[in-house]
C-alpha cells in the first residue's frame, strides 16, 4: 500500500506488521501490533485465519470468530488500525451441519464474492469450497448474505439434473457424504428431515399446469414420503408429494406446475405410523433413503 507492506496472522489473538519491501521477509522493528481484532471468548472475537483488503480508501480484515461457523469482519481508515467490529458476512450453520469457515472476498468482473467453505461427509475436516455474491454499500457495511446453491450462477435451472450435493439447507440430522470422486449423496434422510435449495428459475410456461417430478434415490429397505414446497419449508406452498419405495428407484409424481423463481425443499416423512402403529418405536430414527439427485420436466 503505497509502497509499503504489511501482514496479518494469528491464531486465538491477532497481529500485524510492516515488513521490509526490499527482502519481504524482515519484520520491521517497532511495527508489530497485538490485538488489532480483539481477543477473548465474544462470538465475534478473532480466532483465526485473517485475510487484509484494501477496498476504496477502507481496510477490511475477514476472519474466522470464535463462533466458528462464521466469516466476521473487521474495517479501518488505517491498514495499522484500529480496527472496527463491521459484521458477519456468511454463516454457514444456520439451516445446515455448520463446520468453522474460513475465506475471503474478492472482486471479480465488478461483482464482489465472499469465497468460503461448508461441511461435509460429517465431519469439520471435510470441506467444501463454495462462493456467493456479496454488496460493498456506499458506507462501507457488507449485509450478512445467506447460503445458497448458486455459486457463480444467478438462478439454477430445475429442468437439468440438480445433484443433491449441492443443498444448502440440512435438517434434522442428515448430510452429505463421498461415496467416491463422482458421486455424493445425502444420506441419514429420517422422519422430519429437511433438504433445500436455493435458488431455481421455473420459468414462465404455465400452460400445462402440472410438472414432472423425478429423484433418484438408494433405497434404505424404508416406505416413506417426500413433501415438495417451494419458498419454505414450513409455510411454503406445497407442490406435490411423491412415495418413497424400499430399493433403489427413480421416484416420479406429478406436481403441480409454478413459475418464477424459488427456493426449494424436501420434507420427508416416514410411513411406519401409517402401517404398523405398534412397530413405530421400534423404527424411530431409521433412515428411509438417500437422495442422489432430482429433476423436473414439463
Amino acid at each position: 500500500d503505497d509502497g509499503r507492506v504489511y501482514i496479518y496472522w494469528g491464531f486465538e489473538r491477532s497481529y500485524m506488521a510492516e515488513i521490509n519491501p526490499e527482502n519481504m521477509c524482515e519484520i520491521l522493528p517497532g511495527s508489530v501490533r497485538k490485538d488489532i481484532i480483539p481477543a477473548g471468548n465474544g462470538p465475534s472475537d478473532f480466532y483465526e485465519a485473517c485475510s487484509p483488503r484494501k477496498i476504496g480508501d477502507r481496510y477490511y480484515l475477514i476472519y474466522s470468530p470464535r463462533k466458528g461457523s462464521r466469516l466476521d469482519y473487521a474495517v479501518s481508515k488505517s491498514p495499522t488500525g484500529p480496527f472496527e467490529y463491521g459484521g458477519t458476512i456468511i454463516d454457514n450453520g444456520v439451516d445446515y451441519p455448520g463446520g468453522n469457515n474460513h475465506g475471503s472476498i474478492c472482486n471479480i468482473n465488478g461483482q464482489w464474492y465472499i469465497f468460503y467453505h461448508r461441511m461435509t461427509n460429517n465431519s469439520v475436516f471435510s470441506r467444501r469450497a463454495c462462493v456467493e455474491r456479496i454488496e460493498i454499500l456506499d458506507d462501507g457495511r457488507i449485509p450478512q448474505v445467506e447460503m445458497t446453491s448458486l455459486g457463480f450462477e444467478g438462478s439454477l435451472s430445475p429442468y437439468r439434473y440438480v445433484p443433491a450435493d449441492i443443498a444448502c439447507v440440512l435438517k434434522g440430522g442428515c448430510y452429505i457424504t463421498e461415496r467416491n470422486i463422482f458421486q455424493r449423496a445425502v444420506v441419514n434422510i429420517t422422519d422430519g428431515c429437511v433438504i433445500g435449495f436455493k435458488y431455481f428459475d421455473f420459468g414462465e410456461d404455465y400452460s400445462s399446469r402440472t410438472m414432472e417430478f423425478s429423484a433418484k434415490i438408494r433405497g434404505c429397505g424404508a416406505r416413506g414420503q417426500v413433501r415438495i414446497l417451494i419458498d419454505d419449508w414450513k409455510e411454503g406452498m406445497e407442490i406435490g408429494r411423491c412415495d418413497i419405495g424400499l430399493d433403489d428407484s427413480i421416484i416420479y409424481s406429478a406436481v403441480r406446475c409454478v413459475t418464477g423463481r424459488h427456493a426449494l425443499y424436501f420434507v420427508f416423512e416416514d410411513k411406519y405410523g401409517d402401517v404398523w402403529d405398534f412397530a413405530k418405536p421400534g423404527f424411530e430414527n431409521r433412515p428411509i433413503c438417500e437422495l442422489e439427485g432430482f429433476v423436473f420436466s414439463k
